[in-house]
């Protein structure tokens, strides 16, 4: 009897304690939540600053609407600015994505990723694929008379009954050469489309858990779906509102 009590003494001796462990996983936890917090904080502040860049990037671009290169620099200064700013937007709905809904979370990666690409090749764009393609056109252009491709369409525009005479030079040669970039940039449309209505379903499951995130979804779903009409454009204005304020009150949560 007394050996037993003896080796359950030792075993409660050499027992790690619980209590203590739970305290640093508890704080362990806490330390996460905290960074969870600030990174909310830091989308909801992207949010705010991606407004002020898209009104400045407006007001600069009428200034300075005749100096091509100013125009070509304040583009790829909104460009690197912009991927900064989406990135912790998203960002934060990721982290509401990993705290409520696992769902919103992959979404949320997906469309992070889509439009940071699209902002890396917008920057990139006119030094490789944009400029190639102009060049090919130039030279088609050339081969009939004209300076430049640019200078041929706007022909065709001043002069509407003179298409007929270039219908089958523009088949044959100048489709040809926009198709593939027409194709891509209509795949990325798609894309683009069906992840934003995904992502807007996200906010929506996620609606009992956050105040705001079930309008904010199906506002945005609505504007996305009637983007191509001022109504659209308004809702997902107001979605985007909604959002905003989604991350500054998750922000605050502790």
């Amino acid at each position: 009897m007394v050996t037993i009590q003896k080796k359950i003494y030792k075993q409660r001796k050499t027992r790690p304690n619980m209590p203590g462990f739970r305290k640093k996983e508890g704080k362990k936890g806490q330390a996460f939540k905290n960074r969870d917090s600030r990174f909310l904080k830091y989308a909801f502040i992207s949010g705010i600053l991606l407004v002020i860049l898209f009104s400045l990037s407006v007001i600069l671009n009428i200034i300075f609407s005749e100096n091509t290169e100013i125009l070509q620099l304040i583009s790829i200064l909104q460009n690197v600015f912009t991927i900064v700013f989406v990135f912790y937007f998203f960002y934060g709905f990721f982290i509401l994505g990993k705290k409520y809904d696992r769902f919103l979370k992959i979404i949320s990666v997906l469309l992070l990723f889509l439009l940071l690409g699209y902002y890396v090749l917008s920057i990139f764009s006119p030094y490789f694929f944009s400029k190639n393609l102009m060049l090919k056109l130039d030279e088609k252009a050339e081969s009939i008379g004209f300076d430049s491709a640019t200078e041929f369409f706007d022909y065709l525009n001043a002069n509407p009954t003179e298409s007929q005479k270039y219908s089958e030079f523009i088949v044959q040669e100048m489709i040809p050469l926009i198709l593939p970039m027409l194709i891509l940039i209509f795949s990325y449309l798609l894309i683009a489309f069906t992840l934003f209505i995904l992502f807007g379903v996200g906010l929506i499951k996620i609606g009992k858990e956050i105040k705001y995130a079930r309008v904010a979804g199906i506002l945005g779903i609505v504007g996305i779906c009637t983007a191509l009409l001022l109504i659209g454009i308004f809702l997902l204005l107001i979605s985007y509102v909604f959002m905003i304020i989604i991350l500054f009150k998750e922000s605050k949560v502790k």
